[in-house]
Formats: C-alpha cells, structure tokens, sequence
C-alpha cells in the first residue's frame, strides 16, 4: 500500500513539473512576440498623418483626413469621414 502512494505521488510531481515547463515555455514565446507587436503599434500610432490610407482591424479602409491625440477622421470609400480611435488602425496601406 505504501509503495501505491509513492508511486502516485511521484506521477503528480511529474506532471507539476511538466506543466510548469510548459507554462514557462508558453510565457517565454508569447512574451516575445507580444513585445514585438507592442513596438509595431507603437510606432505606427506616433507616425499617423494625414493623407495616408489606413486599415482597421475590422479590414475597414480609408484615409486619414485628421489626426488629434486619441481620435483620427478618416474618409472612406463613400466620401463619408468617419472619427475613430487612432489605436484601432492596425495598419498602414500603400495607396
């Protein structure tokens, strides 16, 4: 009996273990990417003008009429300019 409990005990510890490998794995790969993504978008929201065309993460498409600090106007397809959050351009089209 005592040699079951062992054995159970030894099997949990194996599989903490390995979740923990695992999650450290994960962490270690997403982090790098999420710091890559971060710096994109940093750098794409600090150089908005106008004039540039612009996709939304929606796949909308215009372009940039205004920019202010948190919103940019945005003339689409239809002539209608629509104001958005300049955070929601995820990026920049060749026009």
């Amino acid at each position: 009996m005592e040699n079951i409990f062992s054995l159970v005990l030894l099997i949990s510890i194996v599989i903490i273990v390995f979740v923990i490998v695992t999650l450290g794995v994960y962490y270690i790969f997403t982090r790098k990417n999420f710091k890559q993504q971060k710096e994109h978008f940093e750098q794409l929201h600090l150089h908005l003008k106008a004039g540039q065309v612009v996709e939304f993460s929606n796949g909308l498409i215009g372009e940039i009429v205004k920019v202010e600090d948190e919103f940019c106007d945005i003339k689409i397809k239809s002539g209608a300019i629509i104001k958005v959050s300049r955070f929601a351009i995820t990026k920049l089209m060749d026009k």
